[in-house]
C-alpha cells in the first residue's frame, strides 16, 4: 500500500543520541509515522471468485484518505521480542494520535450490474484517537492462553448519502474497548487468551473479556462536512461489560452451493467470501443501556443476564456470512414455521413439513452484497433493571426482566448501492436499498398447539427453553407475561434507509431517518399469549389465547427525528414546573395490502378463533415522542418510558398527499366469516405509559 502512497506524504522520526540511550540496550523496533498532509489512497479493491460466471466481483473503496484531526497525522508502531519466564513472546503495539479517515465511497462492480456500477453505500467518516497492544506466543498460536489483547477507540462515525452539505447520521462520542481479562469477579484484571490460526482459519477465544460499545446516536440535516458541531441526539446506545467463553472465528468462504438430499450445508463448497463464527455467555457485570444522549442523559440498563431454563450450550451464538450476490443467485432460501427444528432445508422439504419457504434472490442482471446469519440463538434474558439519572444523581434498581429470546435466527439481508427510488427512477447515485427475510422460530410449537390431538397439545411446549419468547417479567416473584413460544417474521422488498430525504411523495412527513418502500413489508407474530413460571415456560402457564398478527403492506414510510417537548415534572419543594426534554419523534405510514390480519384462539380448542382478516387501507402514526424519565421525574416517583403520537385512520391518514384508503376488513368466528366492517376515517390520540412501581 504504500507504494501508492507520495513520498512526500511520509515521515520517519529518526532516533537521534538521546532516543538511542533511552533504549538502554533493550532489543526492539520503534516506528513513527507522522505527516502534516496525510494519506490519500484513489481507491483498495477486494476480488472475489475471480473468472467464476455470475460469482466474479470487484468490491472497491473509493478515495480514502487518513488526515490528521487538529493537527498532523501521527501514530506509533513498536514491535519487541522477549519471554513471559518460560515461553519465548512477542509483544506489538500500535497507537494513533487524533485523525480523520475517509471512504468517499463504497461500489460494487460485477459483469452483471453495469446500469449501477457507479451507485455508492454512501460516504463515511472517522475521527479516531486510540491504541492496540498483543502479546503472544508468536505471532498467532492456536495451541494454548498465551495471548494478551487489549484495544481501546474514541471518536465519532458518521454516515452520509452524498457530498459536503447533505444530512449526516453520526455515532457520535463513540467509545469501543475491548480486552482480555481474569473476568468480573477478578475486577477485569489483565487476562489470557487465544488468537491464533487454525486448519479453519483465524480464532479468537478467551475465558474473559471485557467490552465497551457505547455511542449517541445524532443527525444534523444542514452540516458542513463532517461536522460534529451542533448535531441533535436521538438516543444514547451501550454494550457494557464482560464476556465469558467468548469465541470468534474469522474463516474464508461465502454463499454455499451445497446440497445434500434436500438439506443445504452451509459450511461446504462455499465462493469466496467471509464467515464469521461467534459465540458466548454474558458475565456478571454486562449490561444494555438505552437512554437520553443529551441534557439528563436518563438511561435504562439491562443487566444480570441468565439463562432460560438452564439450557445448555452458550447464551449466544451464530454465524455471519458475507459475500456478493448477482443475476438471480440467491443463498439458498429460509424455511419459516415447518416442525423441522434444525437444518436449513430445501423448498421441497420446507413446504412437506408444513413450512413457508422463502426465497431471496437478486434479480437477472443485477448485483448486491449479502449479509446473511445461519443457526443463530439467544438463550438468556436479563433479570434485573437499573435507571440512572445522572445530573441528579437519582439512581434505582429493579427486579424486572425483559425477555427477548430467539430460538432459531436466521436471516437473509440483501445490500444494494442505490438512491433511493421516486416514482420515475433513481434520484440519487449513493445510498442503501435492502431485501430482508429475518426469522426468529420456536420449531414445531405451532404445529403441536394448534393440533385437533390433545395429547399432542401438552407437549407443545416441551422445547421451551430454546425456543423465542417476548415478555415483560417480574424477575422477584419469577412471573412473565407476554407471547410465549412465538414465531417471528419480517420480510421487506425495495427498502431504502434516507438520510435527512424529503420524500416528495409524503411532502409533510418529517425528515430523518426513513425507512421507505413501494413494493411490499411484512411484520408477522404467533404464539401463546399468556403468562407463566420463568422456570418452566412449558407446562406452568397460563393460556389466554393463540395469538396471530400479520401486518403486510405495498407501501410503508416510517421516521424517526429528534425532537422536544415540555413535560411537567417535581419543582423539589413539593410543586411542579415545566421541563423541556428531548425526545425521539416519529413518523409513520403504511398501505395494507389486504393480507393483514389478527386471530385470536382458545388454546384448549384452537379452531375456536375470533378472526379480523383480509384488511386493507390506510394507517399513520403523526406527532409521535418517545421519552425516558427517572423516578425524580415524576411526581409518584417512579421511572417511565412514554409513547404518545397521533393514531390516523383511513381517510385522516394525509401527509400532503391527500387522503388515505378507509381502513375495511372481514369479521369471522371459526370458519364463519360475520361479514365487513369499515372504518372511513379517524384520530386517536395515544399516549402508553410504561413503568415499574
Amino acid at each position: 500500500m504504500l507504494w501508492l502512497v507520495p513520498a512526500s506524504s511520509l515521515a520517519l522520526t529518526p532516533l537521534d543520541d538521546t532516543s538511542l540511550s533511552s533504549v538502554n540496550g533493550r532489543d526492539g523496533l520503534t516506528v513513527n509515522l507522522q505527516s502534516p498532509d496525510g494519506i490519500h489512497i484513489d481507491r483498495i479493491t477486494w476480488e472475489t471468485d475471480q473468472g467464476i460466471a455470475n460469482q466474479e466481483a470487484l468490491t472497491h473503496f473509493r478515495d480514502l484518505s487518513w488526515e490528521g484531526d487538529g493537527g498532523p497525522m501521527q501514530s506509533t508502531f513498536t514491535f519487541d521480542v522477549g519471554s513471559d519466564g518460560s515461553n519465548p513472546m512477542v509483544a506489538m503495539n500500535y497507537t494513533w494520535q487524533p485523525g480523520f479517515y475517509r471512504i468517499g465511497g463504497f461500489t460494487l462492480e460485477t459483469p452483471t450490474n453495469t446500469a449501477f456500477a457507479n451507485q455508492s453505500l454512501g460516504q463515511l467518516g472517522l475521527y479516531s484517537q486510540g491504541g492496540i497492544s498483543l502479546s503472544n506466543r508468536g505471532l498467532f498460536n492456536a495451541d494454548g492462553d498465551f495471548a494478551q489483547l487489549d484495544f481501546n477507540m474514541t471518536g465519532d462515525l458518521i454516515l452520509r448519502q452524498g457530498g459536503p452539505g447533505v444530512a449526516e447520521l453520526s455515532f457520535g462520542n463513540l467509545v469501543f474497548e475491548n480486552r482480555f481479562t481474569n473476568g468480573a469477579a477478578g475486577g477485569h484484571a489483565a487476562g489470557n487468551g487465544t488468537i491464533g490460526i487454525t486448519a479453519d482459519g483465524l480464532l479468537i477465544q478467551a475465558d474473559h473479556t471485557y467490552t465497551d460499545l457505547s455511542f449517541d446516536l445524532m443527525y444534523k440535516q444542514n452540516p458542513v462536512d463532517f461536522d460534529r458541531a451542533g448535531r441533535s441526539p436521538l438516543v444514547h446506545l451501550g454494550w457494557k461489560g464482560g464476556l465469558s467463553n467468548a469465541q470468534m472465528e474469522i474463516l474464508p468462504g461465502g454463499v454455499s452451493y451445497n446440497l445434500v438430499g434436500n438439506s443445504w450445508d452451509y459450511t461446504a463448497n462455499r465462493s469466496e467470501g467471509l464467515l464469521f463464527r461467534s459465540q458466548w455467555d454474558f458475565d456478571s457485570d454486562f449490561g444494555l443501556a438505552i437512554g437520553h444522549a443529551d441534557g439528563d442523559r436518563t438511561r435504562l440498563t439491562l443487566s444480570d443476564w441468565t439463562k432460560l431454563g438452564g439450557t445448555a450450550g452458550p447464551m449466544l451464538s451464530m454465524d455471519v456470512i458475507l459475500d456478493i450476490l448477482q443475476n438471480n443467485t440467491g443463498p439458498s432460501g429460509l424455511c419459516f414455521g415447518s416442525t423441522l427444528t434444525s437444518g436449513q432445508p430445501n423448498q421441497s422439504l420446507c413446504e412437506a413439513n408444513g413450512g413457508e419457504f422463502l426465497d431471496t434472490r437478486v434479480a437477472a442482471n443485477d448485483s448486491a452484497f449479502a449479509f446473511l446469519v445461519r443457526n443463530g440463538h439467544l438463550h438468556a434474558y436479563s433479570s434485573k433493571m437499573n435507571v440512572q439519572n445522572p445530573v441528579s444523581g437519582w439512581d434505582q434498581d429493579y427486579d424486572f426482566g425483559l425477555i427477548l429470546t430467539m430460538g432459531k435466527l436466521d436471516a437473509d439481508v440483501v445490500i444494494y448501492p442505490r438512491g433511493a427510488y421516486s416514482g420515475n427512477g433513481f434520484t440519487g447515485t449513493e445510498g442503501l436499498k435492502l431485501d430482508i427475510n429475518l426469522l426468529a422460530q420456536s420449531p414445531g410449537y405451532w404445529d403441536k398447539a394448534n393440533s385437533s390431538d390433545p395429547t399432542v397439545r401438552a407437549t407443545a411446549g416441551d422445547n421451551w427453553a430454546t425456543n423465542s419468547h417476548l415478555m415483560f417479567a417480574n424477575t422477584n416473584t419469577g412471573v412473565g407475561v407476554g407471547i410465549l413460544n412465538n414465531d417471528v417474521l419480517w420480510q421487506t422488498r425495495d427498502m431504502f434507509i434516507r438520510i435527512g430525504d424529503t420524500d416528495m411523495a409524503f411532502p409533510d412527513m418529517p425528515s430523518g431517518i426513513m425507512l421507505s418502500s413501494d413494493t411490499f413489508a411484512r411484520y408477522y407474530l404467533r404464539g401463546l399469549f399468556g403468562a407463566g413460571d420463568l422456570n418452566d415456560l412449558g407446562n406452568n402457564t397460563a393460556n389466554v389465547a393463540l395469538w396471530q398478527f400479520n401486518l403486510a403492506a405495498s407501501q410503508y414510510r416510517f421516521v424517526l427525528y429528534p425532537s422536544t417537548k415540555a413535560y411537567t415534572v417535581p419543582d423539589g419543594s413539593g410543586g411542579t414546573t415545566s421541563e423541556t426534554l428531548s425526545t425521539i419523534g416519529f413518523a409513520g405510514f403504511f398501505h395494507l395490502d389486504g393480507s393483514s390480519y389478527l386471530s385470536l384462539a382458545e388454546s384448549s380448542s384452537p379452531q375456536a378463533s375470533f378472526n379480523l382478516y383480509n384488511v386493507e387501507g390506510s394507517l399513520g402514526w403523526k406527532d409521535g415522542n418517545v421519552v425516558m424519565k427517572s423516578g425524580d421525574q415524576n411526581l409518584d416517583g417512579a421511572p417511565t418510558i412514554t409513547i404518545e403520537n397521533q393514531l390516523l385512520i383511513g381517510e385522516s391518514v394525509n401527509f400532503g398527499n391527500g387522503p388515505g384508503n378507509p381502513l375495511i376488513g372481514n369479521v369471522g368466528f371459526g370458519d364463519q366469516n360475520y361479514g365487513r366492517i369499515a372504518m372511513p376515517g379517524g384520530i386517536w390520540n395515544s399516549e402508553i405509559v410504561a413503568k415499574v412501581p
